[in-house]
Formats: structure tokens, C-alpha cells, sequence
């Protein structure tokens, strides 16, 4: 018996090698997908996401720079999209016209909610920032942006957007990736030109079916980059219907972008305030 012991504690060790080395940690290499897939993500940005800041008090003040000194370094009101060439204007002269609410002060704007024509005050926001919120505004030079108090607005995200090419005059609307609407349209003469940039839907004026606007009036953030005033007010660019129909695919009109009413009353219905309307050459 004394000299069968060690025998079977040889075999007994022969055995069991196999079984720990199969029940050790893998090599790298050895891996298989289970170990190897990276766990998927939740946070990646949204590339149709806008937040959209509604104003809810009577008067908001807007900063060209931050009042705490923050914010990067000079942030005034003059920064234009690098991807297009809009000229840098001055500001409209107002002295005998609407302003529509709107005021200059020695360190920025006001803007008076609601709106001349009774409508929710809306900024589209570019930077968030805690207590303050960089915004696009409704002012001249196109693409102008300031800063406002969080507290004195609500936020809300969006995912529409509109796309127009002046070259070929074709306008087309999404809800995220999913066309909703597209058309030719009219654009400004050479003399009254069609700005390029990025602009947004300020707010929604309705009209009549027929007239000479359409059923609705969707006025953006910008201005005429060739007219300081029109009809006796501000030059404010706008998409909205024509009851001239013919002139379709050609350059008519004083700046603004007229389209078929059926499709201005479908942007309408489904382009929110805030929809980010990108127009380029």
C-alpha cells in the first residue's frame, strides 16, 4: 500500500490538469465576441435635437457679454456661421418705424413677450451655460447671438429642421430624419436677395388662404441684408404662401421665400417654433 499511494497521487494529478486549465482566465487573444463587445451607449448627441427657449416673463434682456465676465472670452453679437458669407451689417435703423418690440440698450437688447403680433417670445439656444443661455436673436447682422438669464425662460427641445438651396430653389422639411414636405420655390431678386445662414422660425402669423401671403406668415429670426425698412416696418425675412403660383422657381420676390399654400399650411402645422431653417447658395 505504501508504494501504491504515490502512483495514484501521480494519476490523480494528471487528471485534474486538464480540468484547471480549462477553468483559467483566458488569454487576450483568446477571447470571444461575449468578451470582447463594447457595452452600448445611451448618451450619443441627438443630430437633429434644437432646444428651443420660450420667455416667461414681460420683458427679457439679452447680454452681447455675459454680466458675471464669463463665457469665454468675447461672445458679442456678431459671430456668423463659417460655413456661409453673410454680410455684417449694422443694425436696422428704427427711428420712425415698428420695432416690434424689440429695443437696443447700451449692453444688448430687449425683447418684450409676447410678441407684436401676440405670440409666445422664443430664442433658439447654442450654448448652455447653467444660469445663462447663449441664444440666436432676432436682430441684425443675420446670425447674431447673445446671452439671457436661465430663469427667464423655459426650455424645450424640438427635432424638426428645413433645408432650402437658393441655386435650385428647393426647400425641403424633416421631423428628424423623415422628409415631411418638400417644394420649388420663389426667392429674392437680385436686388432684394435671399440672406444665407442659419436662421429660425420666430413665430407663426396667421393670414388668409388666397391673399397674397398664404394661410400663414412663418417669420424667422433675420432680416433683409439689402432693405432697412419695408412697408413702412422692419425688413424681416419670411417663408409663407403667394397667390402666384407661376412664378414658382424663379427670383421674384423682396427677400422673402414664398412657396405653394398648401405647403406653408403643412410647415405650419408641423414646424414648431424654434425649427432651425437652413439656407444656403
Amino acid at each position: 500500500m505504501r508504494r501504491r499511494l504515490p502512483v495514484l497521487i501521480i494519476l490523480l494529478l494528471a487528471l485534474l490538469l486538464p480540468v484547471a486549465a480549462c477553468g483559467g482566465s483566458k488569454k487576450a487573444d483568446d477571447a470571444g465576441p461575449a468578451d470582447t463587445e463594447a457595452p452600448a451607449t445611451t448618451d450619443a448627441p441627438d443630430p437633429w435635437r434644437t432646444v428651443v427657449a420660450t420667455a416667461s416673463v414681460a420683458v427679457v434682456h439679452v447680454y452681447e457679454n455675459r454680466p458675471d465676465g464669463a463665457g469665454g472670452g468675447d461672445t458679442s453679437v456678431t459671430a456668423t456661421d463659417a460655413a456661409f458669407t453673410a454680410k455684417e451689417l449694422p443694425a436696422i435703423p428704427r427711428i420712425g418705424l415698428n420695432s416690434a418690440g424689440m429695443a437696443r440698450t447700451d449692453d444688448g437688447y430687449t425683447y418684450e413677450n409676447p410678441t407684436y403680433f401676440k405670440n409666445p417670445l422664443v430664442f433658439v439656444v447654442t450654448q448652455d451655460d447653467g444660469e445663462w443661455l447663449k441664444v440666436r436673436l432676432q436682430a441684425r447682422p443675420n446670425q447674431s447671438e447673445g446671452w439671457i438669464k436661465r430663469s427667464d425662460v423655459t426650455l424645450s427641445d424640438i427635432h424638426t429642421h428645413i433645408e432650402l438651396v437658393k441655386s435650385s430653389f428647393h426647400l425641403k422639411a424633416w421631423d428628424g430624419d423623415k422628409l415631411v414636405a418638400e417644394t420649388d420655390v420663389v426667392i429674392g431678386k437680385d436686388t432684394t436677395f435671399t440672406p444665407v445662414g442659419t436662421f429660425y422660425i420666430a413665430e407663426k402669423i396667421e393670414k388668409s388662404a388666397g391673399g397674397a401671403y398664404g394661410p400663414w406668415i412663418l417669420a424667422l429670426n433675420g432680416y433683409s441684408e439689402s432693405l432697412d425698412s419695408f412697408d413702412g416696418g422692419m425688413p424681416q425675412l419670411a417663408f409663407h404662401g403667394t397667390n402666384k403660383p407661376e412664378l414658382i422657381g424663379t427670383q421674384a420676390s423682396n427677400g422673402c421665400v414664398r412657396m405653394p399654400d398648401a405647403i406653408d399650411q403643412m410647415l405650419a402645422d408641423q414646424m414648431p417654433p424654434g425649427t432651425p431653417i437652413t439656407i444656403s447658395a
